[in-house]
Protein backbone atom coordinates (compact mmCIF):
# COMPACT_ATOMS: atom_id res chain seq x y z
CA UNK A 1 0.00 0.00 0.00
CA UNK A 2 2.82 2.39 0.90
CA UNK A 3 4.68 1.82 -2.37
CA UNK A 4 1.41 2.15 -4.30
CA UNK A 5 0.82 5.53 -2.66
CA UNK A 6 4.30 6.65 -3.71
CA UNK A 7 3.59 5.56 -7.28
CA UNK A 8 0.29 7.46 -7.27
CA UNK A 9 2.02 10.52 -5.80
CA UNK A 10 4.67 10.53 -8.55
CA UNK A 11 1.97 10.11 -11.20
CA UNK A 12 -0.06 13.00 -9.76
CA UNK A 13 2.97 15.28 -9.48
CA UNK A 14 4.06 14.39 -13.01
CA UNK A 15 0.65 15.31 -14.39
CA UNK A 16 1.20 18.95 -13.29
CA UNK A 17 4.94 19.41 -13.81
CA UNK A 18 5.05 23.23 -13.84
CA UNK A 19 2.86 23.58 -10.76
CA UNK A 20 4.86 20.91 -8.97
CA UNK A 21 8.15 22.61 -9.84
CA UNK A 22 6.97 26.03 -8.66
CA UNK A 23 5.72 24.48 -5.42
CA UNK A 24 9.03 22.71 -4.82
CA UNK A 25 11.00 25.87 -5.61
CA UNK A 26 10.61 27.27 -2.10
CA UNK A 27 11.86 23.99 -0.60
CA UNK A 28 14.75 23.86 -3.08
CA UNK A 29 15.82 27.45 -2.36
CA UNK A 30 15.54 27.06 1.42
CA UNK A 31 17.40 23.75 1.61
CA UNK A 32 19.96 24.86 -0.98
CA UNK A 33 20.72 28.09 0.90
CA UNK A 34 21.15 26.30 4.23
CA UNK A 35 23.39 23.56 2.76
CA UNK A 36 25.50 26.11 0.86
CA UNK A 37 26.01 28.22 3.99
CA UNK A 38 26.84 25.14 6.08
CA UNK A 39 29.29 23.92 3.42
CA UNK A 40 31.12 27.25 3.32
CA UNK A 41 31.14 27.39 7.12
CA UNK A 42 32.50 23.84 7.33
CA UNK A 43 35.20 24.67 4.79
CA UNK A 44 36.21 27.79 6.68
CA UNK A 45 36.31 25.83 9.95
CA UNK A 46 38.37 23.04 8.39
CA UNK A 47 40.90 25.51 7.01
CA UNK A 48 41.20 27.18 10.39
CA UNK A 49 41.73 23.82 12.07
CA UNK A 50 44.39 22.87 9.52
CA UNK A 51 46.21 26.16 10.12
CA UNK A 52 46.16 25.67 13.89
CA UNK A 53 47.13 22.01 13.50
CA UNK A 54 50.16 23.14 11.51
CA UNK A 55 51.14 25.33 14.46
CA UNK A 56 50.41 22.53 16.92
CA UNK A 57 46.94 22.16 18.38
CA UNK A 58 48.56 20.98 21.64
CA UNK A 59 50.80 24.05 21.90
CA UNK A 60 50.64 26.31 24.95
CA UNK A 61 52.16 29.80 25.08
CA UNK A 62 53.27 31.22 28.44
CA UNK A 63 53.72 35.01 28.75
CA UNK A 64 55.11 37.00 31.68
CA UNK A 65 55.39 40.72 32.24
CA UNK A 66 56.01 43.05 35.15
CA UNK A 67 54.15 46.26 35.93
CA UNK A 68 57.19 47.67 37.79
CA UNK A 69 58.69 50.71 36.13
CA UNK A 70 60.72 51.89 39.11
CA UNK A 71 64.42 51.12 38.59
CA UNK A 72 64.73 50.28 42.30
CA UNK A 73 61.85 47.75 42.25
CA UNK A 74 62.54 44.04 41.65
CA UNK A 75 62.28 43.32 37.94
CA UNK A 76 60.95 40.31 36.10
CA UNK A 77 63.51 37.54 36.09
CA UNK A 78 62.55 34.01 35.04
CA UNK A 79 65.74 32.13 35.81
CA UNK A 80 67.09 28.77 34.67
CA UNK A 81 66.45 27.46 38.17
CA UNK A 82 62.78 28.43 37.88
CA UNK A 83 62.60 26.71 34.50
CA UNK A 84 64.05 23.53 36.05
CA UNK A 85 61.38 23.61 38.78
CA UNK A 86 58.71 24.11 36.14
CA UNK A 87 59.97 21.14 34.10
CA UNK A 88 60.17 18.96 37.23
CA UNK A 89 56.55 19.84 38.00
CA UNK A 90 55.05 19.35 34.52
CA UNK A 91 57.66 17.33 32.65
CA UNK A 92 55.46 14.21 32.44
CA UNK A 93 52.83 16.22 30.55
CA UNK A 94 55.20 18.00 28.14
CA UNK A 95 56.43 16.74 24.77
CA UNK A 96 58.87 19.60 24.11
CA UNK A 97 59.65 23.18 25.13
CA UNK A 98 60.62 25.84 22.60
CA UNK A 99 63.04 28.64 23.30
CA UNK A 100 63.63 31.13 20.54
CA UNK A 101 65.24 34.51 19.99
CA UNK A 102 65.07 36.57 16.83
CA UNK A 103 68.32 37.93 15.50
CA UNK A 104 69.17 39.93 12.39
CA UNK A 105 67.86 39.51 8.89
CA UNK A 106 70.22 39.45 5.97
CA UNK A 107 71.31 38.03 2.67
CA UNK A 108 73.23 34.80 2.13
CA UNK A 109 75.56 34.36 -0.81
CA UNK A 110 78.26 32.03 -2.11
CA UNK A 111 80.36 34.44 -4.12
CA UNK A 112 80.80 38.06 -3.01
CA UNK A 113 81.32 39.08 -6.64
CA UNK A 114 78.01 37.52 -7.78
CA UNK A 115 75.57 38.48 -5.04
CA UNK A 116 72.83 39.44 -7.48
CA UNK A 117 72.93 36.06 -9.20
CA UNK A 118 73.18 33.55 -6.35
CA UNK A 119 71.65 34.66 -3.08
CA UNK A 120 68.90 33.91 -0.56
CA UNK A 121 67.19 36.22 1.91
CA UNK A 122 66.73 35.04 5.49
CA UNK A 123 65.91 36.14 9.00
CA UNK A 124 67.87 34.63 11.84
CA UNK A 125 66.06 32.68 14.56
CA UNK A 126 67.95 31.21 17.49
CA UNK A 127 66.27 28.06 18.79
CA UNK A 128 66.72 24.97 20.89
CA UNK A 129 65.89 21.54 19.47
CA UNK A 130 62.49 21.61 21.15
CA UNK A 131 61.47 24.36 18.73
CA UNK A 132 61.54 21.92 15.81
CA UNK A 133 58.94 19.75 17.55
CA UNK A 134 56.76 22.58 18.82
CA UNK A 135 56.77 24.41 15.47
CA UNK A 136 56.22 21.15 13.55
CA UNK A 137 59.30 21.75 11.39
CA UNK A 138 59.72 18.91 8.88
CA UNK A 139 63.31 18.09 7.88
CA UNK A 140 63.98 17.14 4.27
CA UNK A 141 67.64 16.41 4.78
CA UNK A 142 70.20 16.47 7.55
CA UNK A 143 69.62 16.94 11.27
CA UNK A 144 68.97 19.44 14.02
CA UNK A 145 71.67 20.67 16.44
CA UNK A 146 73.98 18.62 18.62
CA UNK A 147 74.49 19.41 22.30
CA UNK A 148 77.92 20.92 21.61
CA UNK A 149 76.50 23.16 18.86
CA UNK A 150 73.80 24.44 21.22
CA UNK A 151 76.16 25.01 24.16
CA UNK A 152 78.97 26.63 22.14
CA UNK A 153 76.86 29.05 20.08
CA UNK A 154 77.95 27.24 16.93
CA UNK A 155 77.45 28.70 13.46
CA UNK A 156 75.52 25.61 12.35
CA UNK A 157 72.34 26.40 10.43
CA UNK A 158 69.11 24.64 9.47
CA UNK A 159 67.82 26.38 6.35
CA UNK A 160 64.64 26.15 4.27
CA UNK A 161 64.17 24.30 1.00
CA UNK A 162 63.50 27.71 -0.62
CA UNK A 163 66.90 28.85 0.64
CA UNK A 164 68.55 25.79 -0.98
CA UNK A 165 66.57 26.31 -4.21
CA UNK A 166 68.16 29.74 -4.56
CA UNK A 167 71.64 28.83 -3.37
CA UNK A 168 72.26 25.33 -4.74
CA UNK A 169 69.50 24.79 -7.28
CA UNK A 170 67.41 22.47 -5.09
CA UNK A 171 70.21 19.98 -4.30
CA UNK A 172 69.02 19.37 -0.74
CA UNK A 173 71.27 16.43 0.06
CA UNK A 174 74.27 18.19 -1.50
CA UNK A 175 73.63 21.30 0.61
CA UNK A 176 74.45 19.45 3.84
CA UNK A 177 77.92 20.42 5.00
CA UNK A 178 78.13 23.37 2.58
CA UNK A 179 79.11 26.79 3.89
CA UNK A 180 77.81 30.22 2.94
CA UNK A 181 78.33 33.82 3.97
CA UNK A 182 75.61 35.67 5.83
CA UNK A 183 75.67 39.41 5.23
CA UNK A 184 73.88 41.32 8.01
CA UNK A 185 74.66 44.74 6.57
CA UNK A 186 77.01 47.44 7.82
CA UNK A 187 79.97 45.25 6.79
CA UNK A 188 78.95 42.60 9.31
CA UNK A 189 79.30 39.08 7.93
CA UNK A 190 79.61 35.56 9.31
CA UNK A 191 80.14 32.11 7.82
CA UNK A 192 77.54 29.39 8.51
CA UNK A 193 77.47 25.68 7.72
CA UNK A 194 74.26 23.90 6.69
CA UNK A 195 73.45 20.89 8.89
CA UNK A 196 69.78 20.49 7.95
CA UNK A 197 67.17 21.48 5.36
CA UNK A 198 63.48 21.84 6.30
CA UNK A 199 60.29 22.23 4.30
CA UNK A 200 59.09 25.82 4.37
CA UNK A 201 55.31 26.02 4.76
CA UNK A 202 53.54 28.71 2.77
CA UNK A 203 49.80 28.79 2.23
CA UNK A 204 48.52 28.26 -1.31
CA UNK A 205 46.80 31.64 -1.48
CA UNK A 206 50.05 33.53 -0.78
CA UNK A 207 51.95 31.34 -3.24
CA UNK A 208 49.42 32.04 -6.01
CA UNK A 209 49.82 35.78 -5.50
CA UNK A 210 53.61 35.63 -5.98
CA UNK A 211 55.53 35.66 -9.22
CA UNK A 212 58.90 33.97 -9.72
CA UNK A 213 60.78 37.10 -8.67
CA UNK A 214 58.84 37.26 -5.39
CA UNK A 215 59.52 33.58 -4.67
CA UNK A 216 63.26 34.00 -5.28
CA UNK A 217 63.50 37.04 -3.01
CA UNK A 218 61.27 35.55 -0.29
CA UNK A 219 62.85 35.67 3.17
CA UNK A 220 62.65 32.46 5.20
CA UNK A 221 63.82 31.57 8.73
CA UNK A 222 67.41 30.44 9.18
CA UNK A 223 67.48 28.41 12.41
CA UNK A 224 70.69 28.63 14.42
CA UNK A 225 71.54 27.58 18.02
CA UNK A 226 69.82 29.79 20.59
CA UNK A 227 73.06 31.16 22.02
CA UNK A 228 74.28 32.05 18.53
CA UNK A 229 71.72 34.87 18.60
CA UNK A 230 71.76 35.82 22.29
CA UNK A 231 75.59 36.01 22.32
CA UNK A 232 76.01 37.51 18.86
CA UNK A 233 78.67 40.25 18.61
CA UNK A 234 76.46 42.02 16.06
CA UNK A 235 73.61 42.77 18.47
CA UNK A 236 72.75 46.46 18.65
CA UNK A 237 71.92 47.19 22.31
CA UNK A 238 72.32 50.95 22.07
CA UNK A 239 68.57 51.51 22.54
CA UNK A 240 68.40 49.56 25.81
CA UNK A 241 69.25 50.80 29.33
CA UNK A 242 72.44 49.60 31.00
CA UNK A 243 72.18 46.06 32.29
CA UNK A 244 68.99 45.31 30.35
CA UNK A 245 68.84 41.85 28.85
CA UNK A 246 66.69 41.84 25.68
CA UNK A 247 66.73 38.04 25.75
CA UNK A 248 65.53 37.58 29.33
CA UNK A 249 62.89 34.86 29.31
CA UNK A 250 59.50 36.56 29.24
CA UNK A 251 57.70 33.95 27.18
CA UNK A 252 58.10 30.44 25.87
CA UNK A 253 56.02 27.86 24.02
CA UNK A 254 55.59 24.21 24.84
CA UNK A 255 53.78 21.24 23.35
CA UNK A 256 51.64 19.05 25.58
CA UNK A 257 51.68 15.30 25.09
CA UNK A 258 48.87 13.65 23.15
CA UNK A 259 45.81 12.93 25.25
CA UNK A 260 46.37 15.81 27.67
CA UNK A 261 43.56 18.20 28.55
CA UNK A 262 45.38 21.16 27.02
CA UNK A 263 43.07 23.88 28.34
CA UNK A 264 43.19 22.56 31.93
CA UNK A 265 46.96 22.00 31.72
CA UNK A 266 47.50 25.59 30.54
CA UNK A 267 45.53 26.91 33.52
CA UNK A 268 47.52 24.75 35.97
CA UNK A 269 50.82 25.93 34.47
CA UNK A 270 49.73 29.55 34.67
CA UNK A 271 48.77 29.23 38.34
CA UNK A 272 52.03 27.45 39.23
CA UNK A 273 54.23 30.00 37.46
CA UNK A 274 52.33 32.88 39.04
CA UNK A 275 53.18 31.42 42.45
CA UNK A 276 56.90 31.45 41.57
CA UNK A 277 57.05 35.26 41.57
CA UNK A 278 56.95 37.37 44.71
CA UNK A 279 54.23 39.98 45.17
CA UNK A 280 56.69 42.89 45.05
CA UNK A 281 57.79 41.84 41.55
CA UNK A 282 54.25 42.65 40.39
CA UNK A 283 54.44 40.00 37.64
CA UNK A 284 51.46 38.81 35.64
CA UNK A 285 51.52 35.36 34.03
CA UNK A 286 49.08 34.36 31.30
CA UNK A 287 48.75 31.22 29.23
CA UNK A 288 47.16 30.68 25.85
CA UNK A 289 46.58 27.37 24.10
CA UNK A 290 45.89 26.75 20.44
CA UNK A 291 43.20 24.28 21.51
CA UNK A 292 41.42 27.00 23.45
CA UNK A 293 41.65 29.39 20.50
CA UNK A 294 40.40 26.68 18.13
CA UNK A 295 37.40 25.98 20.36
CA UNK A 296 36.58 29.68 20.71
CA UNK A 297 36.88 30.39 17.00
CA UNK A 298 34.89 27.27 16.09
CA UNK A 299 32.12 28.25 18.51
CA UNK A 300 32.02 31.78 17.10
CA UNK A 301 31.96 30.57 13.50
CA UNK A 302 29.28 27.98 14.28
CA UNK A 303 27.14 30.65 15.91
CA UNK A 304 27.45 32.88 12.83
CA UNK A 305 26.70 29.97 10.48
CA UNK A 306 23.69 28.94 12.54
CA UNK A 307 22.32 32.50 12.60
CA UNK A 308 22.62 32.85 8.83
CA UNK A 309 21.15 29.37 8.33
CA UNK A 310 18.12 30.29 10.46
CA UNK A 311 17.54 33.33 8.27
CA UNK A 312 17.82 31.14 5.17
CA UNK A 313 15.40 28.67 6.77
CA UNK A 314 12.65 31.27 6.40
CA UNK A 315 12.52 30.18 2.76
CA UNK A 316 11.70 26.68 3.99
CA UNK A 317 8.75 28.04 5.95
CA UNK A 318 7.53 29.88 2.86
CA UNK A 319 8.02 26.71 0.83
CA UNK A 320 6.04 24.70 3.39
CA UNK A 321 3.15 27.15 3.19
CA UNK A 322 3.30 26.79 -0.58
CA UNK A 323 3.05 23.01 -0.22
CA UNK A 324 -0.01 23.37 2.03
CA UNK A 325 -1.61 25.76 -0.43
CA UNK A 326 -1.06 23.58 -3.50
CA UNK A 327 -2.19 20.44 -1.67
CA UNK A 328 -5.41 22.23 -0.70
CA UNK A 329 -5.97 23.14 -4.34
CA UNK A 330 -5.15 19.56 -5.42
CA UNK A 331 -7.67 18.10 -2.99
CA UNK A 332 -10.33 20.50 -4.21
CA UNK A 333 -9.66 19.44 -7.81
CA UNK A 334 -9.79 15.75 -6.87
CA UNK A 335 -12.94 15.90 -4.72
CA UNK A 336 -14.86 13.46 -6.91
CA UNK A 337 -11.91 11.04 -6.88
CA UNK A 338 -11.90 11.17 -3.09
CA UNK A 339 -15.66 10.65 -2.97
CA UNK A 340 -15.40 7.64 -5.27
CA UNK A 341 -12.66 6.04 -3.15
CA UNK A 342 -14.65 6.56 0.05
CA UNK A 343 -17.81 5.20 -1.54
CA UNK A 344 -15.85 2.06 -2.46
CA UNK A 345 -14.84 1.56 1.17
CA UNK A 346 -11.57 3.48 1.54
CA UNK A 347 -11.00 4.43 5.16
CA UNK A 348 -10.09 7.89 6.39
CA UNK A 349 -6.60 6.69 7.31
CA UNK A 350 -5.92 5.52 3.74
CA UNK A 351 -7.10 8.82 2.24
CA UNK A 352 -5.05 10.81 4.75
CA UNK A 353 -1.97 8.68 4.11
CA UNK A 354 -2.25 9.06 0.32
CA UNK A 355 -2.13 12.85 0.39
CA UNK A 356 0.48 13.10 3.16
CA UNK A 357 2.76 10.83 1.11
CA UNK A 358 2.16 13.02 -1.94
CA UNK A 359 3.23 16.11 0.03
CA UNK A 360 6.24 14.26 1.49
CA UNK A 361 7.38 13.01 -1.92
CA UNK A 362 7.18 16.55 -3.31
CA UNK A 363 9.16 17.99 -0.39
CA UNK A 364 11.80 15.25 -0.33
CA UNK A 365 12.43 15.58 -4.08
CA UNK A 366 12.69 19.34 -3.66
CA UNK A 367 14.99 18.86 -0.68
CA UNK A 368 17.28 16.50 -2.59
CA UNK A 369 17.52 18.88 -5.55
CA UNK A 370 18.16 21.78 -3.15
CA UNK A 371 20.84 19.76 -1.32
CA UNK A 372 22.70 19.01 -4.56
CA UNK A 373 22.44 22.64 -5.64
CA UNK A 374 23.54 23.83 -2.21
CA UNK A 375 26.58 21.55 -2.22
CA UNK A 376 27.62 22.77 -5.66
CA UNK A 377 27.11 26.39 -4.61
CA UNK A 378 28.98 25.85 -1.35
CA UNK A 379 31.95 24.19 -3.06
CA UNK A 380 32.12 27.01 -5.61
CA UNK A 381 31.98 29.53 -2.74
CA UNK A 382 34.83 27.72 -0.94
CA UNK A 383 36.90 27.76 -4.13
CA UNK A 384 36.31 31.47 -4.70
CA UNK A 385 37.22 32.31 -1.09
CA UNK A 386 40.15 29.85 -1.03
CA UNK A 387 38.72 27.77 1.81
CA UNK A 388 39.23 24.06 2.27
CA UNK A 389 36.49 21.77 0.97
CA UNK A 390 34.45 20.03 3.67
CA UNK A 391 31.11 18.31 3.06
CA UNK A 392 28.84 18.72 6.13
CA UNK A 393 27.19 15.29 6.11
CA UNK A 394 25.20 16.02 9.26
CA UNK A 395 23.74 19.15 7.64
CA UNK A 396 22.82 17.18 4.51
CA UNK A 397 21.06 14.52 6.58
CA UNK A 398 19.30 17.26 8.56
CA UNK A 399 18.19 18.99 5.34
CA UNK A 400 16.56 15.80 4.05
CA UNK A 401 14.96 15.17 7.45
CA UNK A 402 13.61 18.74 7.55
CA UNK A 403 12.18 18.31 4.04
CA UNK A 404 10.43 15.15 5.22
CA UNK A 405 9.10 16.94 8.32
CA UNK A 406 7.82 19.85 6.24
CA UNK A 407 5.96 17.44 3.97
CA UNK A 408 4.30 15.75 6.94
CA UNK A 409 3.54 18.96 8.84
CA UNK A 410 2.22 21.09 5.99
CA UNK A 411 0.61 18.15 4.21
CA UNK A 412 -1.37 16.93 7.21
CA UNK A 413 -4.04 19.66 7.25
CA UNK A 414 -5.16 19.29 3.61
CA UNK A 415 -4.83 15.48 3.85
CA UNK A 416 -6.97 15.42 6.99
CA UNK A 417 -9.50 17.64 5.28
CA UNK A 418 -9.69 15.17 2.40
CA UNK A 419 -10.08 12.27 4.82
CA UNK A 420 -13.10 13.91 6.52
CA UNK A 421 -15.03 14.60 3.32
CA UNK A 422 -18.58 13.33 3.15
CA UNK A 423 -18.60 10.82 0.24
CA UNK A 424 -22.12 11.88 -0.84
CA UNK A 425 -21.19 15.56 -0.99
CA UNK A 426 -17.90 14.68 -2.70
CA UNK A 427 -19.62 12.67 -5.44
CA UNK A 428 -22.05 15.53 -6.07
CA UNK A 429 -19.15 18.04 -6.40
CA UNK A 430 -18.76 19.61 -9.84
Amino acid sequence: MFLENIRLALHSLGANKLRTFLTMLGIMIGVGAVVAIETIGAGQTKQMEEQFAGNGVNNIQIYMWSENYDEDAPQLSFTQDMMKKFVNKFGDHIEAIEMDAYGNSGKAYLDAAKQDETYANFYQQGVNNGAFTVENVKLKEGRTFTGDELNNASNAAVVSDKFVDNMWGGDYAGAIGRSFTADFGNDQTASYTVVGVYTYQIDAQSLRSMDQKDIKSMSTPMFVPYKNVTQSPYLDLSGYPDGYDPFAITYFTLQAKQGEDVVQLATSMQDYMQSMFSADQNVTVESFSNKQMVDEVKASMQQQTTTISLIAAIALLVGGIGVMNIMTVTITERTREIGTRKAMGAKRRAIRQQFIIEAVVMCVIGGMIGTIGGLIGGIIGCRLMHYSIAVPMDSIALAIAVSLAIGIFFGYYPANRAAKMDPIEALRYE
